[in-house]
């Protein structure tokens, strides 16, 4: 797995290196060529890393690159959100800012096709599903308890279960903006209004 603990000796950064680089060529290939296209050859060429050496750090070839790709992808939508959660003044900006970081990456023409519709499609289970939709929810639902707690949310509101169905909207909604049949900025502003309903009245 594409992993960014700190390695401890020359040969595992040299190892490290290597892994990701050869993670950025399968992003560099999916982007110039789509997913079907993404071959151990082509992401050997790309990388100019022999394919031995790809199964040497990659031993489930190109599935275990993908899921790496994908994890990583996974891993930066965490860190872009929590920068924007961070940010934002209210608790409806700390809820919002999780549509604007989702549909910012889901409308990345390189990428934003492989992480939200093709990429889920191959890599069904594992460790590498739900790292940006599992840290969304958590982070929504903690949202949502602090404003609750200080009346500024309905009382009635059933935070953990309102978070399962906002990162359920949110994923759907990404997909149409990968896929191109949802305008990403009409589904920000129509999320933003969801999130509003959710305000003590």
């Amino acid at each position: 797995m594409d992993t960014d603990e700190r390695p401890t000796s020359l040969r595992e950064r040299r190892q490290q290196r290597t892994r990701r680089e050869l993670v950025d060529a399968v992003l560099a290939v999916v982007a110039s060529a789509g997913l079907a296209e993404t071959t151990i050859d082509r992401i050997s060429a790309e990388s100019g890393i022999s394919r031995g050496t790809v199964y040497a750090h990659f031993p489930g070839g190109r599935d275990e690159l993908l899921r790496a790709a994908y994890a990583r992808l996974g891993r930066q939508l965490v860190g872009r959100t929590r920068e924007a959660v961070l940010a934002a003044g209210d608790w409806r900006g700390r809820i919002v800012a999780h549509a604007r970081a989702m549909f910012d990456l889901a409308g990345d023409p390189r990428i934003g096709h492989f992480y939200n519709v093709s990429g889920p499609t191959l890599i069904v289970d594992g460790a590498e599903r739900g790292i940006g939709s599992g840290a969304s929810v958590v982070s929504i639902r903690e949202a949502l308890e602090r404003a609750r707690e200080a009346g500024e949310v309905d009382p009635g509101v059933d935070a953990e279960a309102a978070a399962v169905l906002l990162v359920g909207a949110l994923r759907e909604a990404a997909i149409g903006v990968a896929a191109g049949t949802m305008d990403p900025r009409r589904a920000y502003v129509s999320f933003a209004r969801l999130v509003e309903g959710f305000a003590a009245r």
